[in-house]
Order: structure tokens, then sequence, then C-alpha cells
């Protein structure tokens, strides 16, 4: 499997144990890539690099920030491995994410207040009853 810098993946080590991390380095002709371990089941690994073949990394899905929570971790880990590009890009993105929940709070709330003669919901945006 193909993978590049900054992929998230799993694995099992050939020790056994299984970790789960960011891919921190890759090298082509040995088939290695560098792993930063953020979950393991061994957890002296958390927090350290694990070289792994990369048959046997399994790639994980692109992340959706939709979560401050989340991001605010990340933030952390980037952080931890000193990566100023990457603790700018997620900064950025949750400052995003802040605007757009603000902008989103807001707004009036829109909610059923009660049902018309044929069980049709009549809808109030706080103001107004129609």
């Amino acid at each position: 499997m193909k993978v590049e810098v900054s992929d998230w993946v799993q694995a099992t080590t050939k020790n056994g144990e299984f970790i789960h991390g960011f891919v921190d380095a890759v090298d082509e002709q040995q088939g290695i890539a560098n792993i930063f371990v953020v979950n393991s089941d061994n957890e002296e690994s958390v927090g350290k690099p694990v070289a792994v073949r990369e048959r046997l990394l399994r790639k994980l899905p692109a992340y959706v920030f939709e979560d401050t929570d989340a991001i605010q971790s990340l933030i952390d880990i980037a952080l931890s491995t000193k990566d100023e590009q990457w603790f700018n890009e997620l900064s950025e993105k949750w400052k995003d994410l802040q605007q757009s929940r603000s902008k989103e709070e807001s707004r009036p709330a829109v909610y059923p207040s009660s049902t018309n003669r044929i069980n049709y919901p009549v809808w109030n945006s706080g103001r107004n009853r129609i």
C-alpha cells in the first residue's frame, strides 16, 4: 500500500503490538514507513516513532474536522511533535469552526410549536406564531 507523510494508519508491528498513528517519514526503497504512535496496546510505544513495513499498514480514511475537541487534541499532537505547519493549519480550522458555530448560535431557533388540524407542524421562529 502506498502511504504518504501525514496519512493516518493502523498496523500490527513485527512484535505483535497494535499501533495507531500518522506517517512521519517513508523510505520507498526499503518499503518502510516511520509511524508516530498516538495509541497502542503497548503504552510504552505511545508518543514514539515506530518503523513498520508498508505492506502491514492499513490507511485510515481522511478525517473531517467538525469537532473542536478533536482538533484541540490534534493541536496538542502538533505541538508535541513540533510541527509548526500542521499546528498553523489546525489552528485555522479551529478558528473557522468556532466562527461558524457562533454564527449558528446567533440564528433564532426554529422548531415546531404545534400542529394544525391535519397534524402538520406549524413552525415558530421564536417570535411569530404562524
